[in-house]
């Protein structure tokens, strides 16, 4: 759970069930209605998988609450059980949907979530049916759920950048709703909130004549419509108490310092800027576009290499917006300076105006985005939540015509209206770091025991979710891709999809830097990847971008790269992909910029703490000389030349590692003919490197303390090297421990016990990567410092609890339910489709490789389970990362 910043045909169907008003869709087989309580529904079909996301916004945010932190505190409860599902219930039918549920709040807004296979909406619905009325919000599990939610503020707190933006906020917007981020604070939730308090925010705002009901995937409307009247047409309207009035003062400027644990100076100039209902809201966007720009002035800054990063960002509300425009500078940049070259540029685009082919380009793109975010199911339902609960619009379509409307005048008025610097807030926060590592052994006594584990057996199920989840099925296999293999030995994949005009391309060129970089060259692949954007021997980097910006494309490129473009343009989008990734131009000029960056930014590295953790724990789990232990240094990349970084580019970037997969609007023939085309001429040199990494053995115990500045709240990891591989007979077996541990949902073990029953962490979880030479397990959460122990106790006390005896048949369900769930989910989105046949073919796979799993692992036992975690997952051997204050 979390607090959120920032026309074919047309359908219209009347139940007599309460159905009022069914309005005409405004895009392809779009449904809407009004239930006769009020509850707004909209459904949006998309058949690109199985799968359907459900998104309730209940129109009610921290606008509305009497004390900071209400609106965030119910969102929490509103997963603590009801008149009519317990918690325990709940966290269990989420676990045996295997999908993925939040929610978040916002202003005005807090929104429920699920993602599900489509054969799950059914279960979905009756959650938020059975939460919609008679929510218990008990004083008891509101105790349990508070030491929780105050490791989410504690959390949040220990970020500079949010410490900023919390107090730019109050400031623009003192004396306003806006000025409360939402969050809520210690003191709220430690003295002031209690259940009454939550039972009447409850009762004044969540009924169905205030939400709106977004589902979108592979559903049909009509049936989907008539179970929400089924399920929630009873549910009574009520009268709504009135809204706080927003009244904006007259801005004043402000400066605001702070300290942080990050490797860099960051500087924010924060503005104040129009919201969604504003008539400027529009050209706002296109500003912020245009602001982004990699043609712009503010990006200049990064490729001139005065800042590792600059961009423009805005958290909208109603009647007003938080604009920022930032920079990432060296910590030997003083802050001032850094403030004064992000108002350099502004200022040089009020004096001169925003050019008009960024504001023709920024159009472009925001149109073009339209269409790419129908490739997601989950961000479908998004967007209609964004444009029609958020926004307050009719649909997604009224943000386009928008947008088609602005004007080169409306941007530049825009800009000089509301970027004004005699009223703008400026904020910085500069690195004060220890850059140490403090290491030990681990303790020799045996860690005291802890018993407050989850039940072996779930508390039964309602009666429609027994009867739903009572069979459990192999996944189907989708649509099979085309596989094949090029002249030059590129594996190219192609899976057709026609639900946009888009087509999405990602890419891999199979390197391994550890064991392939030069002794002493450490740095030069990624220094090599960085240099890429910096132009080819045909353009520029202005120009070459602004090819890309003529067709609305997005390239990355480097060693894994990517284009995501409009089908008319597949042609010349592969073109230019293959431009910047074939035949770099690599100007001496630009080669010095990016060395000098990449040195700063080494020796920025050198005393930052994730990345001194990061060091001290493959020190600590690898042996000496491993290539996974190598690193870039201050020392390293001073050493880097030009030529370097044309010899790595020569023997790294083949054809013959290469894999790319094409998803979208285009018919395998005609994939393969583009790549023919602007790849078929690339050739290897010398034989095929060998990368991958040997075999190693477990590691010793050890622990590990890093101080971070600023952060209250510590970021714990543990950590282990196993034995065993992806191929392995007990794979299939630990896959399903560590879902039933923490990988898995919020009913997973180690979520129960550590976060829900015992409120000792905010978020938990672990995570087992089985490679093909080398397989680690880790498991990570936030705490405080004073239960950093205590919560590692428990967490070695779950995983000794499924090792000691087989695991319960239901729960054992579960978690082959949330594995075989992921199958279709994976699919859920054109880039889900790409990510998982890359993964899949560039390690020479089969591409149904998650269908294959899914069938083994259907076939394990309640005792395989446990026998594999007692052979594999050795409690004395972690290793134990602490960032942040130190544990007491």
């Amino acid at each position: 759970m979390r607090t959120k910043r920032m026309r074919l045909a047309i359908i219209s169907v009347v139940l007599v069930c309460g159905v009022l008003g069914a309005a005409p869709a405004q895009a392809e087989g779009v449904l809407r209605a009004t239930l006769a309580n009020g509850m707004r529904v909209i459904v949006v079909p998309d058949r690109l998988a199985p799968v359907a996301t459900t998104m309730l916004n209940y129109e009610v945010g921290s606008n509305d609450e009497s004390i900071t932190g209400l609106a965030h505190a119910q969102e929490h409860m509103m997963f603590r059980g009801s008149e009519s599902l317990s918690a325990n219930q709940l966290a269990e039918i989420g676990g045996l949907m295997g999908g993925q549920y939040d929610a978040d709040t916002q202003d005005r807004v807090t929104q429920y979530f699920y993602t599900v296979p489509s054969r799950d909406l059914d279960l979905a619905l009756h959650i938020e049916a059975s939460r919609a009325s008679g929510l218990l919000d008990s004083q008891q599990a509101w105790d349990e759920e508070r030491g929780a939610i105050e490791q989410e503020v504690t959390q949040d707190n220990s970020s500079a950048d949010y410490r900023l933006q919390v107090r730019a906020q109050a400031h623009l917007f003192a004396g306003t709703p806006y000025a409360d981020p939402g969050l809520g604070t210690l003191e709220s939730f430690g003295k002031h909130i209690q259940a009454p308090d939550l039972r009447g925010f409850y009762t004044a705002w969540y009924h169905p004549n205030n939400a709106v009901f977004i589902v979108t995937g592979d559903v049909d409307p009509q049936q989907t419509l008539a179970k929400i009247e089924q399920l929630f047409g009873a549910i009574p309207s009520a009268a709504l108490p009135a809204r706080r009035a927003v009244h904006l003062r007259k801005l004043t400027p402000a400066v605001l310092t702070d300290t942080s644990d990050q490797p860099y100076t960051l500087a924010q100039v924060y503005y104040r800027m129009p919201g969604y209902a504003s008539p400027d809201y529009a050209a706002s966007v296109v500003l912020g576009d245009v602001l982004n720009s990699q043609r712009g002035a503010l990006y200049a800054l990064v490729a001139s290499g005065k800042a590792f990063a600059a961009d423009f960002g805005q958290q909208t509300f109603l009647d007003a917006a938080l604009g920022a425009a930032e920079v990432q500078v060296p910590a030997s940049v003083k802050p001032q300076q850094a403030v004064a070259w992000v108002k350099g540029v502004l200022g040089g685009y009020r004096a001169h105006g925003i050019p008009a082919d960024l504001v023709a380009a920024a159009k472009r793109a925001e149109l073009a985005q339209a269409q790419f975010k129908r490739n997601s199911i989950e961000g479908l339902a998004e967007q209609w939540s964004q444009a029609v609960a958020v926004e307050g619009r009719s649909s997604p379509d009224d943000d386009v015509a928008a947008i088609e409307r602005v004007s080169k005048a409306d941007v530049d008025r825009v800009l000089r209206i509301y970027l004004d610097d005699t009223t703008a807030t400026v904020a910085y926060a500069v690195p004060k770091n220890a850059g140490a590592v403090n290491e030990g052994a681990p303790p020799a006594h045996k860690a005291e025991e802890r018993n407050a584990l989850v039940p072996a057996k779930p508390e039964p199920l309602p009666d429609w979710a027994s009867a739903a989840l009572s069979q459990m099925r192999p996944p189907e296999a989708l649509p099979a891709p085309v596989e094949m293999t090029l002249d030059n030995g590129i594996t190219l994949v192609v899976q057709p999809e026609t639900i946009t005009p888009t087509v999405v391309v990602s890419g891999l060129i199979k390197t391994n830097p550890g064991l392939q970089e030069a002794p002493h060259r450490d740095g030069i692949a990624s220094l090599t990847a960085t240099l890429l954007p910096y132009g080819t021997r045909t353009y520029d980097r202005l120009q070459y971008q602004a090819q890309l910006d003529a067709i609305a494309a997005s390239v990355d490129t480097g060693t894994s790269f990517s284009l995501s473009v409009l089908s008319k343009d597949f042609d010349r989008g592969m073109q230019l992909l293959a431009d910047d990734e074939l035949h770099p131009a690599f100007h001496a000029a630009d080669f010095a910029t990016v060395k000098q960056q990449a040195y700063q930014s080494a020796v920025a590295q050198e005393h930052a703490p994730n990345h001194l953790a990061g060091l001290a724990l493959r020190s600590a789990l690898l042996p000496r000389g491993d290539p996974g232990t190598r690193s870039a240094t201050p020392q390293s990349v001073r050493n880097l030349t030009l030529d370097d970084v044309r010899a790595w580019y020569r023997s790294a970037y083949r054809p013959d590692m290469t894999t790319i997969v094409v998803v979208g609007d285009v018919a395998p023939e005609q994939a393969r003919a583009e790549v023919e085309k602007w790849f078929g001429g690339w050739k290897a040199e010398g034989p095929k490197p060998d990368v991958d990494n040997p075999p190693v053995p477990l590691n010793a115990p050890k622990e590990l303390h890093i101080p971070a500045t600023g952060r209250i709240q510590d970021e714990v990891y543990l950590v282990e090297m196993l034995g065993l591989t992806r191929d392995d007979a007990d794979a299939p077996a630990l896959r399903l421990a560590d879902t039933i541990l923490g990988g898995g949902s919020f009913a997973s073990d180690l979520y129960q016990n550590l976060r829900v029953s015992s409120s000792l962490v905010y978020y938990v979880g672990s995570e087992l990567a089985l490679g093909k030479t080398r397989s680690q397990f880790l498991i990570a959460y936030g705490t405080m410092p004073k239960s950093v122990v205590k919560a590692q106790e428990l967490a070695l006390a779950t995983v000794r609890r499924i090792q000691d005896a087989p695991v319960g048949d239901e729960r054992l369900q579960r978690a082959k339910s949330v594995l075989l769930s992921g199958v279709p989910l994976k699919a859920a989105s054109f880039q889900g489709v790409a990510d998982k046949l890359l993964g899949y073919a560039s390690e020479g796979q089969p591409l149904d490789e998650d269908v294959i799993e899914a069938r083994r692992e259907l076939a394990v036992t309640p005792d395989q389970v446990r026998a594999a975690a007692a052979k594999w997952l050795h409690l004395a051997a972690f290793v134990r990362a602490v960032i942040g204050p130190a544990p007491s």
